[in-house]
């Protein structure tokens, strides 16, 4: 059994955000991204560039209900090419982020699975 490392809950998301590399010779435009999941500490993308472990980028969240997206730096910490999708699978550790803004992102991840863990915990109990 593998151990989770993660200090901080992830939630499954699908929405799209931006990014603009920072680092290494791939510096550029911001482009549209597909989230995957997100916590306090990080964030999962599918992105269609290969890029470098430990590259640094820009990240622009938007969530819904806020007004202006939540700007970050990440790192990426790991990557896994998804043939069937033709898109990097990427996993970016936040490197820099107001306090306030994580903890948006920790509380709304927390509402979210206190949703789901209650509507499971409803259908154990209806079986």
């Amino acid at each position: 059994m593998i151990k989770e490392k993660r200090i901080y809950s992830r939630l499954k998301v699908y929405h799209l955000a931006k990014y603009r590399v920072l680092s290494g010779n791939q510096k550029g435009e911001k482009l549209v991204v597909s989230i995957k999941d997100i916590g306090g500490g990080g964030i999962c993308l599918l992105i269609n560039e290969d890029l470098p472990i430990s590259s640094v980028i820009q990240v622009y969240i938007q969530f819904p209900g806020i007004r202006e997206p939540i700007p970050c730096l990440a790192k990426i910490a790991w990557k896994k090419y998804l043939r069937n999708l033709k898109r990097y699978k990427v996993g970016a550790q936040f490197i820099e982020i107001e306090d306030i803004a994580r903890k948006e992102i920790i509380e709304r991840v927390k509402d979210v699975n206190d949703v789901i863990s209650e509507e499971d915990q409803e259908k154990d109990e209806k079986k």
